[in-house]
């Protein structure tokens, strides 16, 4: 084929590797980090580092925290609207 002879047929020489290679690290980090802590960074990482099965239980764990908090959230405001806190001021009797 035309193109894996075109592609395949350069050499290249390992001083522009270790070029590539010398750049990289002194690069800014990427643009979807900005905004991120070091304690971002860190959990991002161990995710990163998680398996299949352990990321799937990390996510299963994080999304019955938001069920739990939703529950707790949905629970305040039944207090609050029973207890007539949640109305403007001019309409509380």
């Amino acid at each position: 084929m035309f193109w894996s002879r075109r592609f395949f047929s350069c050499s290249y020489r390992s001083d522009e590797s270790d070029y590539w290679l010398a750049k990289e690290s002194f690069e800014a980090p990427p643009r979807w980090t900005k905004g991120l802590t070091q304690d971002d960074m860190n959990a991002i990482y161990q995710m990163g580092a998680l398996s299949t099965n352990g990321l799937l239980a990390e996510i299963k764990k994080i999304f019955d925290q938001s069920y739990q908090l939703g529950l707790q959230e949905a629970t305040e405001v039944t207090k609050g609207k029973n207890l007539n806190i949640l109305l403007p001021p001019t309409k509380r009797k």
